[in-house]
């Protein structure tokens, strides 16, 4: 093996040859596998980094729980996202190939290749699924289980899936984990919250609600660059608990996730969590993130989008009728949310719209 490899999107390419240089220069670190990721809420992008012995770990895990170890794997996900990159470690780890779906996304062509090769397993983001529904393809019998990851998958949709013979499972997970914490099972019924944590994991919940974790999957370092262009590596100690910013639930094995919580700013001189608003508002208007633009009086001011106008103005009164001022969404805009080609909110894209008027807002 190369003494790094290094994961990243083509706009990134040229920020992970200098991750390299910087990585290459330290010569008391062992060859590592690199993933970049910017994170659910846009932030600068890092290089979480792992060990072979890591990302095995995690396909073996894997291929356990799902009793994946025998059929073939589809892979519609590019290979420079840990989603798509595990989708071969798994494969490996069972003795069976892998099929890429070459070129963009298309939910026809995707199907045809799962039945042309009778893959049994895949993994898809949740906008995938959403494709395979609307336009009412049928599922290819050769189909043993779909891991949606990179989001939720809204429970109507998924249950549609299932009922044109795809057999979705909702996965939770990140990249710093290699992928899956918790995964249900093909054979469970679609919808339910508390998903089963996968064997290689240890997990507890810290006094804050905030999920903690170890195990040999976990990540070993994290290249991050400041604002002067300098590069700096932390490290994770072997069987050390790593917190993340995820609220969780646990019980008997099971895992609900919550929300995250690391969107905090200032408005009139208070603290607004802007994912626990995000969270309260999505109950009504599911389709929907909020984000902030600056305010001459209060400093920031919450903005609600989305691409359904109507249920979103629902939503933010009746929210706004239960909050203080501080917390109470003052505009919305209506459009489709930018995301990337794995279907995630492109929050950077979002806020640059806004901010520079491309993005219409209404004073609610």
């Amino acid at each position: 093996m190369a003494r790094h490899i290094l994961h990243a999107p083509p706009h990134l390419s040229a920020w992970c040859e200098r991750v390299k240089a910087f990585l290459d220069g330290r010569k008391d670190l062992p060859g590592m596998v690199g993933f970049a990721s910017s994170g659910s809420s846009g932030n600068p992008p890092k290089m979480i980094l792992f060990t072979p012995d890591a990302l095995q770990a995690s396909a073996r895990g894997a291929v356990e729980h799902l009793s994946a170890w025998r059929g073939d794997w589809c892979c519609p996900l590019p290979l420079y996202h840990v989603g798509g990159s595990m989708i071969g470690w798994r494969a490996r780890e069972a003795g069976a190939r892998v099929h890429e779906l070459s070129g963009k996304w298309d939910a026809v062509r995707y199907a045809d290749l799962v039945r042309q090769t009778g893959s049994a397993w895949s993994s898809l983001v949740p906008a995938q699924v959403v494709d395979l529904v609307r336009q009412g393809i049928e599922a290819p019998a050769c189909l043993r289980g779909i891991v949606v990851g990179g989001g939720s998958l809204e429970r109507e949709t998924g249950r549609m899936a299932r009922r044109l013979g795809w057999p979705v499972v909702q996965s939770y997970g990140m990249t710093e984990a290699a992928s899956q914490i918790a995964t249900a099972l093909p054979g469970d019924e679609f919808g339910d919250e508390w998903l089963p944590v996968l064997p290689h994991w240890n997990l507890r919940v810290e006094e804050d609600g905030l999920l903690a974790l170890n195990g040999p999957a976990l990540f070993s370092g994290i290249v991050t660059e400041d604002g002067d262009g300098v590069f700096s590596l932390s490290g994770n100690e072997p069987g050390a608990w790593w917190r993340s910013k995820d609220l969780v639930e646990l019980k008997g094995g099971r895992l609900r996730f919550i929300r995250r919580v690391d969107r905090q700013v200032k408005i009139l001189g208070e603290l607004v969590d802007i994912d626990a608003v995000e969270h309260a508002l999505r109950a009504v208007a599911p389709d929907s993130c909020v984000e902030t633009v600056p305010d001459e009086r209060a400093g920031l001011a919450l903005v609600l989008c989305g691409p359904q106008e109507a249920i979103m103005r629902q939503a933010a009164q009746m929210w706004n009728a239960s909050v203080p001022g501080y917390q109470r969404v003052r505009f919305l805009s209506c459009g489709e949310l930018p995301r990337n080609e794995m279907g995630k909110l492109g929050r950077a894209r979002l806020r640059e719209s806004l901010s520079n008027g491309a993005r219409q807002k209404t004073p609610i």
